[in-house]
């Protein structure tokens, strides 16, 4: 619970998960939405890219290596359809979009504003 603490002073009480546009782009999330992406994360997705995100079989989601260089639609991609030639398993099927997209907003509040700022434009510097 203590990273779930950490999430909500990194957003703050924020909008739903996607603006009114109907922009593919995923918004600051409510508490709710943060904690329901914090079970979801614990119970599929830490196995692999570690309780805080720091990365273990699956890379890092913390903001310590790539995953902030890829967009909301790219990250969905990979979650529900997994990554061939990777352990990266989809979960379409197992996991809804809405809860796609809690995990996503659980685990970008690990992110910088500028990696978030970034990846939001799909605009980062090259290594």
């Amino acid at each position: 619970m203590a990273a779930f603490g950490a999430v909500l002073v990194v957003l703050g009480v924020g909008a739903a998960l996607r603006p009114s546009g109907g922009s593919a782009e995923i918004a600051l999330a409510s508490p709710e939405v943060l904690a329901q992406g914090e079970v979801i994360y614990s119970e599929t997705c830490a196995a692999c890219h570690g309780a805080e995100g720091e990365g273990n079989v699956g890379p890092a989601l913390n903001g310590s290596m790539h995953s902030w260089h890829h967009v909301d639609d790219q990250l969905r991609s990979i979650i529900l359809d997994g990554k061939p030639g990777t352990p990266m398993v989809g979960h379409r099927g197992h996991l809804t979009e809405e809860e796609v997209d809690a995990v996503i907003s659980y685990f970008k509040a690990w992110w910088t504003p500028e990696q978030r700022a970034m990846q939001r434009t799909g605009q980062h510097p090259m290594p």
